[in-house]
């Protein structure tokens, strides 16, 4: 009979490290403490925040939009949050990506 030698009743910590990676920054946005229970919506701008970044129309007419991703998949549901796309890992790596569309 195995018994458990941590007695930790989440089976997950309520935090993860969150990295979000965007091409044209020096730096990567990280937090070391995001909360698993935290959406695709509510981090958005934050991040944007983090990179000095601003959706909407530009001088020339064009529109810029920024998404993130994760591995290959698009996140464009704001309510996922960070936990499920985590799921086991205590960390979390997206990519932030700039949409330009012509006015």
């Amino acid at each position: 009979m195995e018994t458990e030698h941590h007695k930790n009743p989440h089976p997950h910590p309520q935090t993860l490290k969150l990295k979000v990676t965007f091409v044209a920054a020096g730096r990567p946005f990280e937090d070391d403490a995001t909360s698993r229970s935290e959406t695709i919506g509510q981090l958005k701008p934050r991040v944007l925040t983090a990179f000095g970044l601003q959706e909407g129309a530009e001088p020339d007419g064009t529109q810029v939009t920024y998404t993130l991703h994760f591995e290959r998949q698009l996140l464009d549901n704001p309510s996922i949050t960070l936990g499920s796309l985590a799921g086991d890992k205590d960390h979390l790596h997206l990519k932030l990506g700039k949409q330009v569309t012509q006015g």
